[in-house]
């Protein structure tokens, strides 16, 4: 028989003015589900199952994505045919008047092509392609391709010959394919296989952000710009001694890029690097940057257009160009890193919510993989969700026969109903009491953080989370796990 703990309060955890904390041997929130408090942590499953997660989640860098609500589309330099761009259409006409005078005294800071892409100075990035010790180079041979995908590839060679990207390769050691990827216009992506190079290569451990502080700080703003650079990872330069290992074959012969391409390990590290460099003072204040990414918050639409004044000085300054097509500016709502924000607080993306409910029962464990990955995502917003995986977590244990069984698919249909009406959470308020709701279960424990509002009534989910015993620890008394829990997840 469990032990069962209730109504513990505890005075100045965590350095904070007041942390209440309630403990059970029951499920909490709605009745079905626990959690962890960010995307792809928390979840404490066998270490190989977790990598294949993280692996999948990994695959796709999350985005931020255009708002969802009505847009206006209005156009800059008419005095050269125009040039379209998106605002929000709940600005006020007096306010848009200036952000669109901003918008046309910086229109340099757009690339409309190519051509409009100067480089980011080499004294700030260059990207490096150093190799693991006893590497061997790898020359991949030409493979087919129809004759009419191959025509669109030797266009956009064509396109990244004319803007300076390319350079042609003499005697390559590494040689890689072309892989072309379909788009919904009819083109082809041009993608290259750096997979041999990729694995030859050490990883560069640069940090990226952590999604749920990034997100947790853009909450509680009034406005919001989306931007997205253009053919980003092309604005930084390869070490020219580098050049050579990004050679690529195609029927017209082997190129290699003077620009630092898609595809390779590092790139991302290396993007984030070069933006750390130029917005570091701007990074948690005005900004947030993941990558690639910007997004501009301010509590006004007069302050918002201040903090796009400084953030375009800097772009002009260092020649870093934005893509027009994917920027977005003055909005009150947008999608963030598969997060919906607003001054109210944070929601689950609803396609990434409609994505899980339309799953059919996984059958095969890269199918439960996906699934779980999919969940682990969005679990910060999911009460119970480690005590609710249980039989799904069983299916994926070696030397555990694979079956998707009905607690399987009870689980299953649990997180989906669950989902119909996910939480809206909100950011933590310094200086605000914090309330804490600990369950602690034979296998595993769940808690929601939370506040009360600004009146001191309605209590407010910050976060859920979640974590699996191990062997030894599923042994400890209530008590312990509680403590233990507070002490080392906490």
């Amino acid at each position: 028989m469990q032990e069962e703990l209730t109504n513990w309060t505890t005075e100045r955890l965590l350095d904070l003015d007041l942390l209440e904390i309630s403990v059970s041997d029951q499920p909490l929130g709605n009745e079905e589900l626990d959690q962890p408090d960010t995307p792809g942590e928390g979840i404490d499953i066998e270490a190989e199952a977790l990598e294949d997660i993280e692996r999948d989640r990994n695959r796709e860098k999350p985005r931020f994505e255009a708002p969802i609500e009505d847009l206006e589309s209005v156009s800059l330099q008419k005095e050269i045919g125009g040039r379209e761009i998106r605002i929000g259409r709940q600005i006020p006409p007096a306010s848009q008047a200036k952000l669109l005078e901003l918008l046309e005294e910086y229109a340099d800071i757009f690339a409309w092509s190519y051509q409009d892409m100067p480089g980011l100075d080499r004294q700030i990035v260059e990207h490096r392609l150093p190799l693991l010790p006893g590497a061997t180079p790898i020359r991949q041979q030409l493979r087919r391709m129809r004759p009419e995908v191959a025509l669109k590839i030797k266009e956009e060679v064509e396109k990244q010959w004319n803007a300076g990207f390319l350079a042609v390769a003499h005697y390559p050691k590494w040689v890689a394919n072309i892989v072309p990827v379909p788009k919904k216009d009819g083109k082809v992506r041009m993608c290259v296989d750096y997979r041999d190079l990729n694995k030859a290569s050490p990883k560069d451990n640069f940090p990226l952000p952590h999604i749920d502080v990034l997100v947790d700080n853009t909450t509680q703003h009034s406005f919001f710009s989306f931007m997205d650079g253009f053919s980003d990872y092309n604005q930084i330069m390869m070490l020219p001694e580098d050049q050579e290992k990004t050679t690529f074959i195609t029927l017209w012969g082997t190129f290699c890029y003077k620009v630092m391409p898609f595809g390779l390990k590092n790139a991302g590290a290396t993007y984030q690097r070069a933006m750390v460099a130029l917005f570091h003072d701007m990074m948690h204040k005005e900004i947030e940057v993941y990558v690639d990414d910007m997004i501009a918050k301010s509590k006004t639409i007069e302050q918002h257009i201040e903090d796009l004044r400084k953030l375009f000085i800097r772009l002009r300054k260092y020649k870093l160009r934005l893509n027009p097509a994917k920027c977005t500016f003055g909005v009150k709502t947008g999608k963030l890193l598969g997060f919906v924000v607003n001054e109210d607080g944070i929601k689950v993306d609803p396609d990434k919510v409609r994505a899980i409910k339309e799953m059919p029962p996984p059958r095969t464990e890269a199918e439960v993989r996906g699934f779980l990955g999919r969940v682990n995502f969005i679990s910060r917003f999911i009460s119970q969700l480690t005590a609710t995986c249980g039989p799904i977590f069983k299916f994926l244990r070696k030397k555990q026969r694979k079956e998707w069984d009905p607690e399987c698919q009870e689980a299953f249909d649990k997180i989906k109903r669950y989902l119909e009406n996910p939480p809206v959470l909100v950011p933590a308020v310094p200086g605000r009491p914090l309330i804490l709701y600990l369950t602690v279960l034979e296998e595993s424990m769940g808690g929601m953080l939370g506040q009360r509002d600004s009146a001191g009534k309605k209590e407010q989910a910050i976060y859920y989370l979640s974590k699996k015993f191990t062997n030894y620890e599923a042994r400890y008394s209530a008590l312990e796990k509680t403590c233990y829990v507070m002490i080392v997840r906490l």
